[in-house]
């Protein structure tokens, strides 16, 4: 009887800490989970959660076992954080989520072809200077112009010009092109 209740009593004072490792496990594994799955921080608060169970299980075992998880926790917590931080920070989601991320070949290809779809806009409407057209709505300062059979968007160079005008392309600035009126 005095054995059995001798164990009872070491398995009960080991329960705590048993606790306390589960708990970290418990906390590590959702800290992982968070860097993956993006949930708003409701993972990283129930990993801490898990952390504060852990040390109150180390101090309901011993003082001294919780006061040395709590220097422990304090040397090697922000160095976990760092480490958990430089993993995310190499991911996909990460490259997603961070601006001036690393560019990957697809992305700078689109860039490419997009520098290029701008600079053939802006050579077409340069080549537009100096031709003459008529105003399709009253351009104050915006409307639309049709030159050669084709309707553009353009600016009044000054006031307004009513619709059904003679205007001359005068230039081309941020992808649109500046008209003048046609004094007849």
């Amino acid at each position: 009887m005095i054995d059995f209740l001798a164990q009872t009593a070491v398995a009960s004072s080991a329960s705590p800490i048993i606790w306390a490792f589960i708990f970290i496990g418990v906390a590590l594994i959702l800290l992982f989970v968070e860097l993956f799955v993006p949930s708003g921080g409701l993972i990283a608060i129930l990993g801490g959660l898990c952390v504060i169970a852990s040390l109150v299980a180390f101090f309901v075992y011993d003082t001294d076992t919780g006061l040395i998880a709590t220097g422990l926790y304090i040397i090697f917590g922000p160095i976990i954080a760092w480490i958990t931080f430089k993993i995310w920070a190499s991911s996909a989601l990460a490259e997603r989520m961070i601006l001036g991320g690393v560019v990957n070949e697809d992305s700078e290809t689109v860039r490419q072809e997009t520098e290029a779809r701008q600079r053939a806009q802006v050579a077409e409407l340069e080549a537009l200077i100096g031709q003459e057209g008529i105003t399709l709505t009253t351009l104050r300062p915006v409307g639309a112009v049709r030159i050669n059979g084709e309707r553009i968007d353009a600016m009044a160079e000054t006031g307004i010009i009513e619709s059904n005008m003679a205007i001359v392309v005068v230039s081309a600035y941020d992808n649109q092109i500046k008209v003048r009126l046609i004094e007849s």
